[in-house]
C-alpha cells in the first residue's frame, strides 16, 4: 500500500527528465544502501528509453556502483534497481517506484513510495502527469508536488 506519492518536476523535455533521473536515482540508491530490503523500480515509457537509461546508468553515474538491470534480462541476477516499461513483467518485491512514464502503472499502489517524474512540456506529457495526479486523488491518496 502506497504511503507516500510525490510528483516531481524534472525539466521541459524527456532529455532533461532522464538527466534529472540519473542524479535522483543515485541519491535514492544511497538511501537504500542503508536499508537492504528496499528495491527500486525505474519505469520508462518504452524499450528504447529503458535501453537509453540502462546505458546512462552505467556510463554517467560516477559516485556509486549502481547495480541495475532491465527487468526482462533473465540472464542477469536480480538487482536492487530494475528498469521496466509497459508490456514487460516485473517482480512484486519493489518498495519504491520512480516513474518516468507520465501514466501510472495499474499496480502503483503496491509500492510503499512512488515518485512520479513530471516533464513540464506544456503538452502531452504534462497533461498525462496531471491525469495521474487526479487519479491518485480519486484513489484516496494525497500526492505532493515538488517544482
Amino acid at each position: 500500500m502506497t504511503k507516500k506519492i510525490s510528483f516531481i518536476s524534472a525539466g521541459v523535455n524527456e532529455t532533461e527528465a532522464v538527466n534529472f533521473l540519473l542524479k535522483f536515482v543515485e541519491d535514492k540508491f544511497l538511501d537504500i544502501e542503508e536499508n537492504s530490503k528496499t528495491k527500486i523500480n525505474l519505469r520508462c515509457n518504452d524499450a528504447s528509453q529503458a535501453t537509453l537509461l540502462d546505458q546512462k546508468l552505467w556510463d554517467e553515474v560516477d559516485d556509486v556502483f549502481l547495480a541495475h538491470r532491465i527487468s526482462n534480462e533473465n540472464n542477469l541476477p536480480p538487482c536492487p534497481v530494475e528498469i521496466s516499461y509497459p508490456g514487460i513483467k516485473t517482480s512484486n518485491d519493489f518498495s519504491t517506484l520512480i516513474n518516468l512514464n507520465p501514466k501510472l502503472p495499474p499496480d502503483y499502489q503496491d509500492y510503499e513510495t512512488v515518485y512520479q517524474i513530471v516533464v513540464k512540456d506544456n503538452s502531452t506529457l504534462q497533461d498525462q502527469a496531471r491525469e495521474s495526479f487526479k487519479q491518485c486523488k480519486i484513489d484516496g491518496l494525497d500526492p505532493s508536488y515538488k517544482n
